[in-house]
């Protein structure tokens, strides 16, 4: 079987359309009721989290670990910001998502094939308002959390954390404007 691929769903309808009638058919996208404020109070407790982190490393975090830092931990917990903002929105509509891939589907399909409401450019770039911006960045975002997970030879800086920082933030703001 052949193995799912954002970036091919983007240009490609009945390829996502494809993958999210097997989500569905496999139960991993299954209906639910709305709990998108649940999701949405879970991105803003994680958003605040990695914030806080990243407020640390000016001083007591140098003071505690020296040259130790955690960014890999702060573009994990943004990551998850993320994605739980994501699921915020699928929630509104009253699906619910037991994997990665298919959240990012249903937005797909749904918010750039259909509704049309997503870019091409922002897509590509980063996953932002529902105009293929806000696609992009949760895909890159998860690439950046799988990186912070597993790669231990992959350097983090704070400049990669506040970057990932300011597209969480705009993300899960974007989010909570198309659920209001």
């Amino acid at each position: 079987m052949k193995r799912p691929n954002w970036k091919l769903w983007l240009k490609d309808k009945n390829e996502c359309k494809f993958w999210l009638d097997t989500y569905i058919k496999k139960k991993i996208l299954k209906k639910v009721s709305d709990e998108s404020k649940l999701h949405i109070k879970r991105t803003d407790h994680n958003l605040t989290f990695a914030n806080w982190i990243i407020e640390k490393h000016k001083d007591e975090i140098p003071e505690v670990f020296g040259k130790d830092t955690f960014y890999d931990w702060v573009i994990s917990i943004y990551y998850y910001a993320v994605y739980h903002a994501a699921l915020a929105l699928i929630s509104k509509e009253g699906f619910t998502s037991k994997n990665h891939s298919a959240t990012l589907c249903f937005l797909i399909y749904h918010h750039y094939h259909l509704q049309n409401a997503l870019a091409k450019e922002d897509v590509e770039l980063i996953a932002s308002s529902l105009e293929k911006e806000y696609i992009e960045t949760l895909g890159t975002s998860k690439e950046l959390r799988e990186k912070a997970c597993y790669n231990i030879h992959e350097s983090f800086e704070k400049k990669l954390a506040e970057q990932i920082k300011e597209e969480a933030v705009d993300f899960a703001n974007k989010i909570k404007l198309l659920l209001s």
